[in-house]
């Protein structure tokens, strides 16, 4: 009997000691809604509006534009970002799907035309775009995750800025069934 209860316990620790490991490597996340002002240990962010198209337009150097048709759809982001303390370069934006998907930025858009590439500096919001291509169904109850850049440094516990973008099942069909033929991306040069 006694073996038994030693047993029972050595398999709770175990268990409790692996789900630390596996929280240990966990981003620390702030969350908030759209329009709201997001803080975390080294930036600050908010959204300010969510857009849907099914091209994108952007200026590629030289002037002469590009055009870039979504296989899904096109899902821009407005992004105002400052930096806490020190500039800050964002990582590469993140939306997670109420289903528990994820996708990253957009690698068809010129990372130039986006809030990735400026460094936040502190006291000051940079205003920008992300922007994601995914299949219109993965909208309802998507967040954005925003963090900083980390390099090549892997940062465990890393700061990271989750943002619900309010769309339920209503906001997301009526977002998408009003997307924009094309998208005009600002030029950041």
């Amino acid at each position: 009997m006694l073996a038994g209860i030693a047993l029972a316990a050595s398999a709770v620790g175990l268990q409790a000691f692996r789900s630390g490991i596996a929280d240990h490597d966990a981003p620390l996340t702030s969350t908030g809604d759209i329009n709201e002002e997001v803080t975390g240990s080294r930036i600050s962010a908010r959204v300010r509006a969510v857009h849907a198209a099914r091209a994108i337009a952007a200026a590629k150097p030289g002037g002469e534009r590009q055009r870039v048709t979504a296989k899904g759809i096109f899902i821009i982001v407005e992004v105002g970002a400052t930096a806490t303390w020190e500039p800050q370069q964002l990582g590469p934006p993140r939306l997670l799907a109420g289903d528990g998907h994820r996708y990253v930025a957009s690698d068809r858009v010129d990372q130039m035309s986006t809030i990735t590439h400026p460094y936040i500096q502190p006291g000051w919001w940079t205003e920008g775009v992300t922007v994601f291509e995914i299949p219109p169904g993965e909208l309802p109850d998507a967040r954005i995750l925003l963090a900083p850049s980390s390099g090549f440094i892997i940062e465990p516990n890393g700061p990271e800025i989750e943002i619900d973008l309010g769309l339920d099942e209503a906001a997301a069909r009526r977002l998408t069934s009003t997307a924009k033929d094309v998208y005009e991306l600002a030029s950041r040069t």
